[in-house]
């Protein structure tokens, strides 16, 4: 997993405060999971607020700013992953789940389980 574009773009996002700045982090990736990490990065930067909207309708019945960092970067970028619409939205939803519960905690690979799953099958990114 840790020549995974998702734990580098997660790593690289939880390391900023603000996403503008965010950037790929060293890592050992090969060029196409560097291309996709870097199209990852660059679709959650154009579209943070887009993400967020969606993020605050799906949380339910969070307020974001209680939702754990770790939690709320998979979150951000799972979202943005299933706007990309590259990937079947399945493998999305578990790749970001196995990610919150190794840097997160089982309930909050939970919560992310359940809001990446809600909205990829109810939601429509245009």
């Amino acid at each position: 997993m840790k020549n995974d574009f998702r734990h580098f773009c997660l790593v690289s996002l939880f390391s900023v405060d603000e996403i503008a700045t965010v950037e790929l982090v060293d890592n050992d990736l090969s060029e196409n999971q560097v291309l996709r990490a870097e199209q990852l990065l660059q679709n959650t930067k154009a579209n943070i607020d887009t993400i967020f909207n969606v993020l605050e309708e799906n949380s339910l019945n969070w307020s974001v700013e209680r939702i754990g960092k770790a939690e709320k970067t998979s979150l951000i970028l799972g979202i943005s992953e299933i706007m990309l619409n590259l990937t079947p939205f399945k493998v999305i939803v578990s790749e970001w789940t196995k990610l919150t519960d190794k840097h997160a905690s089982s309930d909050g690979a939970k919560f992310v389980n359940a809001i990446l799953d809600n909205i990829s099958k109810n939601h429509e990114f245009t």
